[in-house]
């Protein structure tokens, strides 16, 4: 359409061109020379102007128009980008940094092979005229498409690379407020050194997974859970769980925030399991909120009286204090033996690696794990009613949620400190420090708590002063959907948390934060006008395909996939934060995928496993040495051409845990890989896919990084 407006009116232009000749003809034969030298210069000088007058109106609609599309993004970088390291950061570090470490960068290629698994997935199950349309149509829209504008220059991307390079410097999320935090490595690992030297932690001489993982998959078989469930819960190719710290930049010295990366461990499963079984034991406390918004319910029939104070309480490091042999005692009187056994054995093994060498935790419970939480709120049920049932002089209100208590307090600042020993002297491990309110204000969680002069509590939204008002940012490669998502929460938890007198204000706040998040006004509008469950939910059962997002073909292939009920989610690209050096331990081979083992005949096998890649690589070395060629391709290969393999080079292609994208990708990476020594390809790929795999071979060759096609 605009297009078409534009050739019209070039016509218009050129119609009152041709006109104008004629016209100046005309007057030339009538006018004496002079007269028409004056008039020329006269009209020539009038068109000048009011054409200067209407290019700077134009310039500056466009200016505007600009202003509001694309509002300047204005983050102090010294503030979202706090440098402990000593080490001075170059402008370009600083610039990428800012933008958040869950910045989504466009993709720099197509993921064409993750486009193509997501997309056969879900056509798996239609009929097979309907599922060829598809795959079909996907390959048109792949082999044309373009990969999207960057959405980095080229001195942030190579600032990135040379903090990945950097093996001095670290780059971590800060616990709270969403900065990133640079620390010199060394400085990390003493802090992280100095977190294991408590009594708590004790180093063991070999990594524990496979044994766990047995006695697991023993207990499974012996518990009362019906099979179905026990098939669900068991481990597979477990994963050593990895410590790392969040630096708290609030607090002096900046400690770390030590958290364990449970995903994938031995008990990992059963704990998530465990958790849902004990939460309903955790939520009929008079005492307990389970969020914000419950708790701003509660306190809306408060009223409180003059010499009323109000105390919040924080219990220090709950989750590695938490007496394992006392809630023990509590869970026998709710559970059956043969379920105790499961949370013993789920409590007793919290385990981790740091810098390759593996610890237990001995007492406490694991932060990181599913069933943390839960535990940490069902023995603080126990221990808060004991505290106020013993205690001389008990406060109007208490409620808690997880380690965090709020107190009304109405017997004077003097019986206060009494009233902290108290609760202190229950047990040595659980220990309190205690905030009082200040000027009529206490902070709990993320709300600001204030007195009103007729007794009532006020709330409002409340940030620490280290929040860095950084959120999702407008550029980022996430589908648009999950971005306005990211400020409708924002929206819709000012309107749960505020009272009416900071509403507006709030409100006001968030839409100077939006735009310094890069967001315009239309957006910052669709946010604040979208009622609460204005979305009703599609009842519809159709087929999910996960796909990839990648701005310029996402919405082509969503529509192909809607038109069969197939519904469309977008993943993101690579984060910032992917682009940088890792501070879990690396895994190396103990992981789920495809991988490819080399042969000094310049072959290679491509295989896929569930379990690690570890574990089938020691596989094909027992069935070479043991010589069962018909056990293994790889075996075959070595015995009948006496061959040396080349285990040591063996490489993941791609990690994937879920069946079906491991046997796609294996299918696809045996297409690319021509000479290979497998006796059979698996999964059969689609002759539909040809054309692309085409594509493929040749982008390898010349590492291509544009459209999968030319």
């Amino acid at each position: 359409m605009l297009r078409e407006r534009i050739h019209q009116t070039r016509r218009e232009l050129d119609a009152v061109s041709r006109e104008l000749i004629k016209l100046h003809l005309l007057v030339a034969r009538v006018l004496s020379a002079d007269d028409w030298d004056l008039i020329d210069r006269i009209t020539t000088q009038k068109a000048v102007n009011i054409g200067d007058q209407a290019r700077a109106r134009q310039c500056k609609k466009f200016i505007n128009l600009q202003k509001t599309q694309h509002p300047p993004q204005l983050h102090e970088n010294k503030k979202t980008v706090v440098n402990l390291s000593g080490v001075p950061l170059e402008e370009a570090a600083y610039s990428a940094l800012s933008k958040g470490l869950n910045f989504a960068v466009a993709p720099s290629s197509i993921p064409v092979k993750d486009i193509l698994c997501g997309v056969e997935k879900a056509v798996m199950v239609l009929p097979e005229e309907t599922a060829e349309e598809i795959r079909q149509e996907t390959v048109r829209i792949l082999k044309g498409s373009n990969k999207p504008k960057d959405n980095l220059t080229g001195a942030e991307r190579r600032a990135l690379r040379a903090l990945k390079s950097n093996e001095t410097l670290t780059v971590l999320p800060a616990d709270k407020g969403n900065a990133a935090v640079v620390l010199a490595t060394s400085d990390y690992n003493q802090k992280i050194a100095a977190l294991l030297e408590d009594k708590t932690y004790r180093k063991l001489k070999k990594d524990p997974t496979d044994s766990i993982e047995r006695k697991t998959l023993l207990l499974l078989k012996k518990s009362p859970f019906p099979e179905e469930i026990c098939q669900q819960l068991r481990p597979q190719c477990s994963r050593t769980p990895r410590l790392y710290g969040l630096p708290k930049i609030h607090k002096p010295d900046v400690p770390l925030r030590p958290i364990i990366s449970t995903i994938g461990s031995p008990t990992y499963r059963l704990a998530k399991h465990l958790a849902s079984l004990l939460n309903s034991f955790t939520c009929d406390s008079p005492h307990h909120v389970r969020n914000s918004a419950e708790f701003v319910h509660t306190i809306k029939s408060l009223r409180l009286n003059p010499c009323d104070m109000m105390v919040s309480f924080d219990v220090v490091s709950l989750f590695t204090k938490v007496p394992i042999k006392d809630t023990m005692d509590l869970l026998e009187g709710n559970f059956a033996e043969d379920v105790l056994r499961l949370f013993r054995h789920v409590l007793t093994t919290s385990y981790f690696s740091f810098n390759g060498q593996f610890y237990e935790q001995t007492d406490g419970v694991a932060m990181g794990s599913p069933l943390s939480p839960v535990i940490a709120n069902f023995y603080m049920k126990y221990f808060e009613e004991r505290a106020l049932d013993l205690a001389p002089l008990k406060p109007r209100c208490w409620f808690r949620y997880v380690d965090d208590t709020f107190v009304i307090w109405p017997h004077g600042p003097d019986n206060l400190k009494g009233f902290l020993n108290h609760l202190n002297s229950i047990n040595p491990c659980i220990q309190f420090t205690m905030e009082t309110e200040s000027e009529g204000h206490l902070p709990f969680l993320d709300i600001d708590i204030y007195k009103r002069p007729d007794g009532s509590l006020g709330h409002t939204v409340y940030r620490k002063p280290t929040h860095t008002n950084l959120y999702l940012n407008a550029k980022s490669h996430h589908h648009p959907s999950s971005k306005q998502a990211a400020l409708s929460t924002l929206v819709h938890r000012a309107r749960a948390l505020c009272d009416q007198e900071s509403l507006r204000a709030e409100l006001e706040f968030l839409k100077n934060i939006f735009k310094r998040n890069g967001y315009n006004d239309r957006q910052i509008q669709r946010a604040l006008n979208r009622q609460p469950n204005s979305i009703q939910p599609d009842d519809r059962r159709g087929t999910v395909a996960f796909l990839p997002f990648v701005g310029t073909i996402f919405n082509r292939i969503s529509r192909v996939l809607s038109r069969h009920n197939i519904k469309s989610v977008g993943l993101p690209p690579k984060k910032i934060s992917n682009f940088l050096r890792p501070v879990k331990d690396h895994l190396g081979l103990r992981t789920p995928g495809i991988y490819r083992i080399p042969c000094e005949c310049g072959k290679v096998y491509i295989g896929q496993t569930g379990r690690s890649v570890d574990t089938r690589l020691k596989e094909h070395q027992r069935h070479i040495r043991l010589e069962h060629p018909d056990k293994s391709a790889v075996a075959e290969h070595s015995i009948d051409l006496d061959h040396r393999i080349e285990f040591h080079k063996t490489a993941i292609i791609t990690s994937k845990s879920r069946y079906l994208d491991r046997i796609i990708l294996e299918a696809v990476e045996i297409e690319l890989h021509p000479n290979n020594m497998n006796k059979e390809t698996g999964f059969s790929l689609n002759k539909s896919w040809k054309p692309l795999i085409s594509c493929l071979k040749r982008n390898t060759t010349s590492h291509s990084n544009s459209s999968p096609c030319h």
